[in-house]
């Protein structure tokens, strides 16, 4: 290839040249003849240019081509290569296939074998933690087991110290309604004087059974504390306060989410943590030292047969019938009437109450011989009756809402129904029209609807708490302990009938763990009584007429001092709102398997407003500090 295009080269730069010649040959001929030389020299070195250029891309075009063939080689190579691998491939996948085939039963045994170990590994490890636990729960056993039940003793022991700025001589339980007003309450001192003591009445002792049969559960509880009273209670030796029954029912759950619950027990009104059972663990109850708890809690302990229903998930529901007590505006000393009573002391149950005794001398002239008079002293006393004469049970109704994330919300109703008796031979006056009555019995409706909510505003760290109440003739189910109604005994409207008394309670709380050792929470309350009077508000709850004067002076002799003549005034001061706030602090100094040791320590801060009557409206409020130490039982 080379050489002919060597040839090809010199062909067509002759040609040229002869061209060239032909064509000037008849004017450049001489010139021609004497350049021919140089020219062909000049050819000779452009074609050795030419031909060195040719020479080395040859030699590129060579280095090419024997680089193409070593690719081509090792490409006919690594085809090669690759045809055996995949025949080996294939021989091997052929062998798999057959050893699986061979293999397979003896491969499914294996497998089979170790599911079973790990299976029996796990089996293994349960058995192993479930007897770590009945050895754990043998040598700290959370309850007794006895003839198929478990008891589960509860309860805690308490000292606690309290101080209030006015005296109530109420122990731990401040009456809320009662706290001084002006300068008088219970012989017109105790506004002037603080009061200290150290009790440890609110200590409980509590036990809980629970048992399976079959797909029913059944459950039972007992508590009590010491604030009952008995003959030989007093603070000047041994106290010897006596044991009282705080709770005491059973109950069964059946597993199509119906239960049934009877005893003595926090009534429905109670606001729940959780749905609508009766267990503490699922009811809100203040964490506070102050055994009344809180103004505009409503609540109670009375004996109950409850029928709930868990709807679903999240909806319960349940209805009760309460033990019913009346508790009347006035101690009842009305001749003729019967069948209610009046407000109790004490923890806000009715009590005897003793007025104090009435004496008169009779003196006889001395009948001779006798030399001296005869004198006669006859005494008696009023006695207000302990118990109402009931019709019906109070009846509650309650749904609940459970969100795991939002918390709980309630709804709840209540009606009461209170009677008395006119005896036979009563005077009555109704409105005008006098008669003497034949016997009759009186009967009027109370009423309340309610609502309240726990609201996680931060799991496990801050909740919030609201609760209220409204109707008519519910003051029983209320703190505060007020009546329930007013009876018409005077007057025009003096037909002995009952007018209950409107009422409304609030309380909004905050309930936060700092730490999980430390408790900080923070209460308000409030309740309210409605003015409730006949006889064109002559007479009657908050009455105008009523005469508040002596709230004012501490006895008779302050009353003359400051001007006045007579004997002191009364002091009839009708509640109108009552107000309460606490800050309650604890803290655990200890908290394990042998149960918890806690300190704590509120401030509570009460105030009272009355209604106005005669003497204006006096108003009243108390500072309280409590201090305790509590064992709480593991």
């Amino acid at each position: 290839m080379k050489l002919y295009l060597r040839y090809a080269l010199v062909a067509f730069a002759l040609s040229g040249l002869c061209f060239a010649q032909t064509a000037n040959e008849p004017a450049k001929k001489a010139a021609h003849a004497t350049k021919k030389k140089v020219a062909a020299n000049a050819t000779k070195e452009e074609l050795k240019a030419l031909e060195d250029k040719l020479n080395a891309q040859q030699k590129a075009l060579d280095a090419l081509q024997q680089q193409n063939t070593q690719l081509n080689q090792s490409l006919q190579q690594t085809q090669s290569q690759l045809t055996e691998a995949q025949n080996a491939a294939h021989d091997a996948q052929s062998k798999v296939s057959a050893l699986e085939s061979e293999q397979k039963p003896a491969i499914t045994k294996l497998q089979s074998d170790v599911a079973d170990v790990r299976n029996n590994l796990t089996n293994t490890a349960a058995t192993l933690q479930t007897e770590q636990k009945r050895i754990t729960d043998l040598e700290h056993p959370l309850s007794i087991a006895y003839k198929g039940i478990r008891i589960t003793p509860a309860g805690f022991t308490e000292a606690t110290a309290y101080w209030r700025q006015r005296a109530t001589q109420s122990d731990q339980a401040t009456p809320f309604q009662a706290i001084p007003v002006g300068a008088q309450y219970s012989g017109g001192y105790n506004s002037h004087l603080s009061e200290f003591g150290i009790t440890a009445r609110d200590s409980r002792v509590a036990l809980r059974i629970d048992a399976d049969a079959g797909k029913t559960k059944l459950a039972a509880y007992v508590e009590g504390d010491f604030f009952g009273t008995g003959p030989t209670s007093n603070i000047n030796q041994t106290t010897s306060y006596n044991y009282r029954i705080r709770q005491a029912w059973g109950r069964a759950k059946f597993a199509n989410g119906w239960t049934i619950t009877g005893g003595q027990m926090w009534t429905l009104m109670t606001l729940n943590r959780k749905g609508v059972d009766s267990d503490n663990a699922n009811l809100w109850i203040p964490n506070i030292i102050e055994a009344s708890y809180s103004v505009g809690y409503d609540w109670g302990r009375y004996g109950e047969i409850r029928i709930g229903k868990q709807i679903n998930d999240r909806v319960s529901a349940a209805f009760a019938f309460t033990n019913p007590s009346y508790v009347n505006q006035t101690n009842n000393t009305t001749a003729g009437v019967e069948g209610i009573a009046a407000a109790g002391n004490g923890l806000w149950g009715n009590s005897l109450v003793n007025g104090a005794p009435t004496c008169t001398n009779t003196v006889v002239a001395p009948v001779p011989p006798a030399t001296l008079p005869t004198v006669t002293t006859t005494c008696t006393a009023t006695v207000t009756p302990t118990y109402s004469t009931n019709l019906v049970p109070d009846m509650q109704a309650k749904v609940a809402y459970d969100h795991p994330r939002l918390g709980h919300y309630e709804v709840k109703g209540i009606a009461r129904i209170f009677r008395d008796r006119v005896a036979p031979g009563t005077t009555v006056n109704s409105y005008g029209t006098t008669f003497t009555s034949h016997g009759y019995n009186n009967e009027a409706l109370g009423w309340g609807i309610g609502g309240g909510a726990v609201v996680p505003i931060k799991p496990k760290k801050i909740d919030f708490i609201a609760q209220g109440m409204y109707g008519k003739g519910i003051s029983r189910y209320q703190a505060s302990g007020q009546y329930d109604f007013v009876l018409r005994n005077t007057g025009a409207a003096g037909d002995y009938d009952l007018q209950p008394v409107k009422t409304f309670s609030a309380l909004a709380a905050l309930e936060t763990h700092p730490k999980p050792k430390m408790e900080l929470d923070v209460i308000f309350g409030d309740e309210y009584y409605y003015r409730t009077t006949y006889n064109n508000g002559a007479n009657g709850y908050g009455s105008p007429n009523l005469v508040n004067t002596g709230c004012y002076f501490e006895n008779t002799a302050a009353y003359n001092l400051a001007g006045f003549t007579g004997s002191l005034p009364a002091c009839t001061a009708n509640n109108r709102n009552l107000t309460g706030s606490q800050i309650v602090f604890y803290y655990d100094l200890y908290k394990g398997p042998m149960g918890t040791l806690r300190y704590g320590v509120t401030y509570e801060y009460l105030t009272r407003a009355t209604w106005s009557g005669v003497g204006g409206a006096p108003k009243g409020n108390d500072s309280i500090g409590y201090t305790t130490m509590r064992y709480i039982f593991p």
